[in-house]
């Protein structure tokens, strides 16, 4: 069954794209292929440019289209689309995408410009079953 955790960010700690990219960096360090389902085209675009730079000394690989050969390991969208076989799903996009259980493990980032929309999905999952954690970051 898909876990689903949500990350609880501290604004004055926390930067909401400096986590994203963490948590990418953490999915690509243990060989997890990642769709990173953003909110639109513009929010792509952005956290396009940041897995490039977020570290000085690396990048991440990452593509907004999904290659036949070899499999990009995190893949960034907003169309609300499975886009291949996957392990790790980091929800950034307003709704839950019907096909989340396909994952082993969903992501959902809570901060206070989205907290309502959190509780929304929150209570989705969890109607329907699957395990929730809560992590305060």
């Amino acid at each position: 069954m898909t876990r689903i955790d949500f990350y609880q960010l501290n604004p004055a700690r926390h930067r909401y794209d400096q986590v994203v990219c963490q948590l990418c960096q953490k999915a690509y360090d243990s060989d997890q292929l990642t769709l990173l389902l953003t909110h639109d085209p513009q929010q792509s675009r952005l956290l396009d440019q940041k897995l490039w730079t977020f570290r000085d000394d690396s990048f991440l690989p990452h593509d907004n289209e999904q290659s036949a050969c070899p499999v990009t390991p995190i893949l960034i969208h907003d169309n609300p689309d499975p886009r291949g076989d996957r392990q790790l799903l980091i929800n950034l996009s307003a709704s839950v995408p019907p096909y989340f259980a396909q994952f082993e493990r969903v992501i959902e980032l809570v901060t206070e410009d989205n907290r309502q929309q959190a509780r929304a999905h929150y209570s989705y999952y969890k109607e329907r079953g699957y395990p929730l954690n809560h992590v305060n970051l």
